[in-house]
């Protein structure tokens, strides 16, 4: 029996016997369309879980309370104006009822008293209103700007205390949090709905029961051997660790929690680890980990939980082998939340040894890492990261303040140099930096990463932001090498692959970047956009034009300094007018990029380099 604490949001049709009196076949088709256009995208873009579906009615969970509420006036705010244009008679409301509770999750279904509680403040609930607990008005009442009034303690069905009652106002207030309507969920998307209907209606087959107990049948749910490839040692995906709390900005901690073991299985070349992007793609999705096995192309998950009350920490991890649904080991921690990277170890350790009994202990000590024991200080380098991935200026800029800002709190931490230094580097290499001369943003670029590895000097990522940094003043030689030193500390690292091309790039060697952007992208099918220009890139040197726009047009969007690659793709694919409009474009956002800046990048292959002027003279650059 597994028990979480979780937000509970009850929604149910006001009138839906007369509803489906008066007219069955247009209620029906209302309430499926509010279901499938309305309510599962809202529910899914505030990170729920829609558990059960009722003719009349829904259940869904929430990791946070904020989140529950947010969605609630969403799903009102929507269904209202769904409803404008529908005669009055025919028009459909729903009551909500939001309770912050201990439940009992069993085959995917929930129940308990926290379950209980909210269908009541959901019968209790005035059409179209949000009636919510006091633990859930607790949680949003300094977080959310909204009028919500105290209804006073009400009496209930099968509740023995009664309950203190609050009702939400959906007041100007409320509709300010209303973000724009998601896009519906394609139906591959539901898909879950159904299957978790099946699974049902398997379990009930008693010879379908047997047949788990039986070693000689392989179980429904299990991943075909064929499908998951052959890469010559162990493959595992981490899924991103649940946040049990209700308040997200614990996120980061669990968020954190599952980078750090993913970062410490990518350390042994005995393992072919998924990276961070591609696992974080089902981050509260209700997916089965052989779903995720087999997308991914991986035989073992790991996957687990975090809760956090006051200064203690519990820690829930698994690991399963999705070859056949077995769970080859699981365990809870119960420490203080200062503990919290032992425990990380303690978990990695336990799963390396479970997947291959010979791994040199002695070398896992080695590499055995503790960023830091300031819980203030990992935050503040969590929050850099995400600044620095806007790639932006003043995402940079940013990042760089709350680094430095990190450091402060923990001088040896060398994570925030690591962040630091890269905020350095582009700050040189982009002009995304209020320093100057920009000169100086290299040097303090290299001062930084060459601290961080004096910390940590097997950390692979202090290597990695050194050898990026080393590109940049022209000695190719010696990045390759500093690349290939960050390569051996975490071989599974997409990131410092992806990020490894450029002195093959700008040293003439580009087929040779195609073939390791490609290896990226395997290791992390859920790559991010950049993988896919730093391939265009690669094939634009190459000389497959056609490939390199293809690479290109698979990106959700053109960054602007993208449009300085992709106008030399069109032109040599002969599509010179779309290619000078491009090139116009970049032109005039960039006033100040000419041939002299062009020529400054660091090439010591000179028919690349040319073949790039050429290109950009061709274009209009000045």
């Amino acid at each position: 029996m597994e028990r979480r604490l979780t937000a509970i949001m009850a929604a149910d049709v006001v009138g839906y016997s007369r509803l489906i009196r008066e007219n069955e076949a247009g209620t029906l088709a209302s309430i499926k369309e509010h279901r499938e256009e309305l309510i599962e995208p809202v529910v899914s873009a505030r990170n729920g879980r829609i558990v059960k579906l009722m003719g009349d009615g829904l259940l869904i969970e929430f990791a946070s309370a904020v989140e529950a509420v947010q969605c609630a006036i969403e799903f009102q705010y929507f269904i209202g104006l769904k409803s404008e244009d529908t005669t009055k008679n025919n028009q459909i409301h729903y009551r909500i009822g939001i309770n912050i509770g201990d439940i009992v999750v069993e085959n995917d279904d929930i129940y308990g008293d926290g379950v209980n509680v909210a269908s009541r403040l959901e019968g209790l609930a005035v059409p179209g209103g949000i009636y919510m607990a006091a633990n859930v008005f607790d949680q949003v009442k300094d977080k959310l700007d909204l009028t919500i009034e105290d209804l006073g303690p009400h009496d209930v069905k099968n509740i023995d205390e009664p309950i203190n009652v609050f009702s939400l106002l959906l007041d100007e207030k409320a509709k300010a949090l209303v973000s724009t309507m998601p896009q519906p969920i394609a139906p591959a998307r539901r898909s879950w709905l159904v299957g978790a209907i099946v699974a049902l209606a398997v379990a009930i087959g008693g010879m379908v029961l047997w047949q788990i107990w039986d070693p000689s049948s392989q179980s429904p749910d299990t991943v075909d051997l064929a499908a998951v490839p052959s890469v010559g040692k162990p493959s595992i995906a981490v899924l991103a660790f649940d946040n049990l709390n209700s308040d997200p900005e614990h996120d980061y901690l669990s968020d954190s929690f599952s980078e750090n073991i993913i970062t410490a299985l990518s350390r042994f070349v005995d393992f072919f680890v998924i990276s961070r992007n591609s696992t974080f793609t089902y981050k509260d999705q209700p997916v089965k980990v052989q779903q995720v096995a087999e997308e991914l192309g991986v035989r073992y998950v790991v996957e687990g939980s975090i809760q956090i009350s006051g200064d203690k920490l519990r820690v829930t991890a698994q690991l399963v082998d999705a070859t056949n649904g077995k769970h080859l080991w699981a365990e809870s921690y119960d420490r203080n939340l200062e503990d919290i990277f032992s425990v990380q170890d303690e978990v990695t350790r336990t799963i390396a040894l479970t997947l291959n009994e010979n791994i040199d202990l002695a070398e896992y000590d080695r590499l055995k890492h503790q960023p830091t024991d300031n819980l203030g200080a990992y935050e503040l380098f969590k929050r850099a990261q995400e600044q620095s991935f806007t790639f932006t200026k003043g995402g940079n800029i940013r990042a760089m303040e709350l680094s430095r800002k990190a450091i402060d709190l923990d001088p040896d931490f060398a994570s925030a140099y690591i962040e630091l230094a890269w905020t350095h580097n582009f700050g040189y290499r982009w002009g995304w930096t209020e320093i100057t001369p920009r000169e100086e943003s290299l040097a303090l670029a290299f001062e930084m990463a060459r601290k961080a590895i004096k910390l940590e000097p097997y950390n692979f990522k202090a290597h990695q932001v050194l050898a990026s940094i080393t590109v940049q003043t022209g000695d190719l030689e010696k990045a390759a090498s500093i690349f290939e030193k960050a390569i051996s500390l975490n071989p599974n690292s997409a990131q410092v692959l992806a990020d490894s091309i450029d002195p093959l790039v700008y040293g003439g060697r580009a087929g040779e970047a195609v073939e390791r952007m490609q290896a990226a992208i395997r290791l992390n099918p859920h790559h991010p956009d950049w993988y896919l220009w730093n391939l265009g890139w690669a094939q634009y040197f190459a000389q497959d034009y056609e490939g390199a726009l293809a690479s290109i047009e698979k990106m959700n969007g053109i960054p602007d300094r993208l449009r300085r690659t992709l106008a030399p793709i069109l032109l040599r694919l002969g599509r010179e007018e779309e290619a000078r409009t491009m090139m116009d474009e970049f032109l005039r956002d960039n006033p100040g990029y000419d041939i002299e800046e062009a020529q400054s990048a660091p090439f010591t292959d000179e028919e690349y380099h040319n073949r790039w002027l050429d290109d950009l003279r061709t274009l209009g650059v000045p």
